[in-house]
């Protein structure tokens, strides 16, 4: 397939007459698109407005075949019962495509703008200098404007008209996690991959294309939906009307009446066309996505794209991550960290050496078992991208790719405190020189990031108070624990004021401790809330249930009082749980001794006195200085290292999809709407 000639883009660029090397550059992604066999612009516009087209055509011939059947039965001997519930049935049906032709007027899934910060030139130059040389390589015209949103992905738009056949605006879109996780050679890869769909005109479509999916898809859901509507309330007819006849003493009918209606055969039809319609552009999309690595694999080098097509996934699994158990860390208290750290403070997370040597992994040979049958799910008819798994292996089914000049040398910029360095590593087929992150690329990493959050998060969000990481982890879990501790405090007062007992304790443990020591374990146990299997047993069983729900409540308490004395503290670690306990040596066997004791039979206080007592000191262990870490709670599945997000987080490198912000902010909405 010829592709269109990029003179004119670059001569309405400003841009000098094409080199010798351009000319080069070109004929080898030629080569690369026939190998590949993607269909040039003019036949992806014509699949794409055929099967708009045929959309309504298939309607059309619905309604050709029910004016058929009318005919038929007009001229049909007599006139019948038949020949009317003929006519009728006819009209319903023609009625319901009707309906079909205007719900196509509905969303038409269109492309919303994503929210992020738009990078004028004069304020970015070192990242605009970078990507308008990539696009010189590549043999394309540059983007008009280059977006950072949230998220690790990255993708093209352009704003064509008239079907694609004029050009228009161009835009880029840089998700922060990868300018944050990158190293700047795997972002060259990221970059030369968007860049390639430019040169292959794979962007001229995108809004006829996202118009024609938003059609087809609203249509045969909205279908479906009526269909399943019908049908249980014809189900719920029917049953009424048996129900009627029992108890008047009537069998039941002989004739079943029928519960699916016209919009369940439309929907069954017109779902398969929607099926058919996105495995055929789906198709073309994968066909794209390889031939748009190949481009990046002689702007970047073969082994660099393998490598970014490896991390990628694995960054995504770590933002979201991060923002569910970092940023979003005081959401309950309504806190944030500092400004431009609730996507930044992604570099701490990567900067820490666990957590570095996991991302590593990723982009070494071989890769772990585990991410090795991860990644190579199987791929969909139906997904817009190949498997990672495909595509790194077409990738490496390649030869050594000469490669193409390096970019002029950039000066090195301050990235964000804490950002991880990268080990030297040469690209396939590219000079080896000492790897920088992709951040550096950057002026004001700080200052854009600030800048990004007011642009993505809701104005309430942005109302929260500010704190630092050091103290973020205190003041968001202890309002957490008291929270959870809140029915234990309600359940201590009610019993003391139904006893008349006199608490003179200061502390709401020493109070606690006193009616325990009265004998009123147990009447505190009975207030707490419990299960229903709980509340269904009796005797020995009940009282079991009991005390392992008071030590449950007891647990928290003894902890916020171990807190506040300055015995413990909270600590923000990024290596393991988000947050764990720095207590005295010991301290954690102490405190789960003292615990049972306190609900023992009979119950002793005496240890939980003295552990919570004495500057720290355990009864079983001499004091220390020495901090020992535990979680404050048992660990969750949530608190676990992001390598087991690793699993089950994994999306296709390069997506034009979005998940990061949208999986990682809980429901609620932080965001006006989903950022990427």
């Amino acid at each position: 397939m010829r592709l269109t000639s990029r003179a004119a883009d670059r001569t309405a660029a400003g841009e000098t007459a094409v080199p010798e090397r351009a000319v080069r550059e070109r004929a080898v992604r030629e080569r690369a698109v026939r190998e590949r066999g993607v269909p040039g612009a003019s036949l992806r516009a014509a699949l794409v407005l055929g099967l708009l087209l045929g959309f309504y055509v298939l309607a059309l011939l619905i309604l050709v075949a029910l004016a058929v059947l009318d005919v038929f039965l007009a001229r049909a001997p007599g006139f019948t019962v038949m020949a009317v519930e003929g006519y009728l049935g006819s009209l319903a049906i023609a009625w319901c495509v009707v309906r079909v032709v205007l719900l196509t007027r509905g969303p038409g899934g269109g492309q919303d703008e994503m929210p992020g910060v738009s990078l004028a030139p004069g304020e970015q130059p070192e990242l605009w200098r970078c990507v308008r040389g990539l696009a010189e390589r590549v043999g394309t015209r540059p983007p008009t404007e280059i977006r950072v949103v949230p998220g690790a992905n990255a993708m093209v738009r352009e704003d064509a008209r008239w079907l694609g056949l004029i050009a228009g605006e161009r835009r880029l879109y840089l998700g922060a996690a990868l300018l944050i996780g990158l190293p700047e050679d795997e972002l060259h890869a990221v970059l030369g991959h968007e860049l390639g769909h430019y040169a292959h005109d794979d962007t001229r479509l995108g809004g006829l294309l996202w118009a024609l999916h938003g059609r087809l898809l609203h249509t045969a859901h909205t279908l479906r939906q009526r269909a399943a509507r019908e049908e249980a309330e014809g189900k719920a007819r029917a049953a009424a009307r048996a129900a009627r006849r029992r108890a008047a003493g009537k069998p039941p009918p002989l004739k079943r009446e029928p519960t699916r209606g016209p919009d369940h055969y439309l929907a069954l039809v017109f779902w398969a066309y929607a099926r058919l319609g996105l495995r055929l552009t789906e198709a073309v999309s994968r066909r794209q996505e390889y031939a748009a690595d190949l481009v990046a694999a002689r702007v970047a080098g073969r082994d660099t794209t393998v490598a970014a097509l490896r991390r990628i996934p694995a960054l995504e699994a770590a933002d979201d991550f991060y923002l569910r158990e970092y940023a979003l860390l005081g959401r309950d208290a309504g806190l944030l960290p500092p400004e431009g750290q609730f996507h930044g403070g992604l570099a701490h997370l990567l900067a820490d050496p666990a957590r570095h040597a996991e991302l590593e992994a990723w982009a070494r040979e071989p890769l772990p078992e585990a991410i090795s049958e991860a990644i190579a799910e199987e791929s969909s008819p139906y997904d817009s991208h190949p498997s990672t798994a495909d595509r790194v292996a077409a990738l490496e089914a390649l030869p050594e790719l000469p490669g193409l000049p390096e970019l002029p040398e950039l000066p090195e910029l301050p990235g964000l405190p804490g950002h991880p360095g990268h080990p030297g590593h040469p690209g396939g087929g590219r000079t080896p020189r000492p790897r920088r992150p992709a951040l550096a690329l950057l002026r004001e990493p700080d200052r854009l990031l600030a800048g990004l959050e007011r642009a993505v998060l809701t104005p309430e969000t942005l109302s929260w108070r500010r704190v630092p990481w050091a103290e973020l982890p205190a003041q968001a879990r202890r309002e957490s624990w008291a929270r959870e501790v809140g029915p234990l405090l309600d359940a201590m007062t009610q019993v003391a004021g139904a006893r008349g007992v006199a608490l003179y304790d200061v502390t709401y443990l020493g109070r606690l401790l006193e009616l325990i020591d009265h004998g009123l374990l147990y009447d505190i146990a009975d207030r707490l809330p419990r299960s229903e299997q709980a509340g269904q047993s009796s005797g020995r069983a009940a009282r079991e249930f009991a005390r392992t729900a008071f030590r449950s409540a007891l647990r928290p308490l003894a902890l916020l009082t171990a807190l506040d004395t300055g015995l413990c503290r909270w600590e923000l670690c990024w290596s393991g749980p988000a947050v764990r306990v720095a207590a005295p040596e010991r301290f954690a066997e102490a405190l789960e001794r003292a615990l049972d004791h306190a609900v023992a039979e009979p119950p002793g206080t005496a240890p939980l006195r003295a552990l919570l007592s004495g500057g720290g000191q355990t009864p079983t262990a001499p004091p220390t200085t020495s901090p020992t870490a535990f979680s404050a709670t048992p660990q969750t599945a949530s608190q676990t290292a992001f390598s087991t997000a690793f699993s089950t987080a994994f999306s296709t490198a390069f997506s034009p999809e979005s998940s990061a912000a949208s999986s990682a902010v809980p429901s609620g909405g932080l965001y006006p709407k989903d950022p990427v």
